[in-house]
């Protein structure tokens, strides 16, 4: 196996694994744009793609929130923050904007104006 910088070439058939493995999970990502880098992993003979990954670039709302204020501030300050987020990730080029919360009440508010699960979201501490 090898691995190589994705080309522009590659989508075609990138576009087909998608389309085989994943079309109901998620969108292909433009792994052209909005990406420090791609690359796949090839066969030995270096025709077949195996794989394809690399690095991508997302908008995540950070919010501190007092929590001393009652529930009704705090729920119409998070939806101006996001609107302010979304605002600005919108300029920068990015077609969504991530958050990540504990507390099932924010995460119900989130869902409630058109945030939703995009399964178990892990980490890896570098």
């Amino acid at each position: 196996m090898n691995i190589r910088a994705l080309q522009p070439e590659d989508i075609d058939k990138l576009r087909h694994i998608h389309m085989c493995y994943y079309k109901d999970e998620f969108e292909f990502p433009d792994f052209l744009n909005n990406f420090l880098c791609a690359f796949v992993v090839i066969d030995e003979n270096n025709e077949q793609i195996i794989s394809c990954g690399g690095v991508r670039l997302i908008a995540e709302c950070v919010t501190l929130t007092d929590k001393n204020y009652p529930i009704k501030d705090r729920r119409t300050a998070l939806y101006q923050v996001l609107d302010a987020s979304s605002f600005i990730a919108g300029k920068a080029d990015f077609n969504k904007i991530h958050a990540v919360t504990e507390n099932r009440n924010w995460t119900r508010h989130l869902m409630k104006i058109g945030f939703h699960s995009r399964g178990n979201i892990l980490a890896l501490n570098l």
